[in-house]
């Protein structure tokens, strides 16, 4: 009987999908602790006891708990759909169809209360790869934004003597100011959050809109 030698490549995809089970294990252990015992009262180690793992293999893949809570939210990240691409409606309000996109970002991060004012300090520019990918996600946002304001140029339903880009940044902007202010007068209920940044945007869109 033959035994077959695996080659280079299989050994290095098989180190590979150690990797990423044992990393699975870890974010599983992790959402599982989060949810049940609450952010704050979890430690490290109980992440690495669940997961089956060394502490040193949870540390290798996140520094603290706050690395642990930026992966979970970059996997939760990926399941929303595009904003800001569906055609527009004609007859229908501009600012609620902008209402309808930023809803569905502003309710993401107001379902997982405890977890967001942990990881909204730390969106900003670092080197952390997770980080860096919720701000991909938001240029993205920006952008299609840019683009969909674009459109509403086209269809006559903006005036053109403004810039998109710009418009765009102004209305992102009161979307972040309007999360950040949620979370720190500690609310429960989104739909507060979301009337005010209705209220806020009103203004921008009377200027915008044709």
């Amino acid at each position: 009987m033959k035994v077959h030698t695996p080659l280079a490549g299989n050994g290095m995809g098989l180190r590979e999908r150690r990797k990423t089970e044992k990393l699975d294990a870890i974010k599983r252990a992790a959402r599982h602790l989060f949810e049940t015992h609450g952010f704050h009262m979890t430690r490290m180690s109980e992440v690495a006891r669940v997961a089956d793992v060394g502490f040193g293999t949870v540390a290798a893949y996140a520094s603290d708990k706050a690395g642990l809570a930026v992966m979970l939210f970059v996997d939760d990240l990926a399941q929303l759909p595009p904003l800001f691409v569906a055609p527009i409606k004609p007859g229908r309000p501009l600012l609620d169809q902008l209402m309808d996109d930023f809803s569905i970002s502003f309710r993401f991060w107001a379902s997982k209360p405890e977890l967001s004012r942990v990881v909204l300090p730390l969106v900003n520019p670092s080197g952390n790869p997770h980080v860096q990918m919720i701000l991909e996600r938001r240029a993205l946002m920006r952008r299609c934004l840019i683009e969909w304001i674009d459109r509403a140029k086209e269809l006559r339903r903006m005036k053109s003597d403004f810039d998109s880009e710009q418009a765009a940044e102004v209305l992102f902007s009161l979307y972040i100011h309007s999360i950040h202010e949620w979370f720190s007068a500690e609310l429960t209920d989104p739909s507060l959050g979301l009337d005010r940044l209705r209220y806020l945007l009103e203004m921008p869109m009377q200027r915008f809109e044709l």
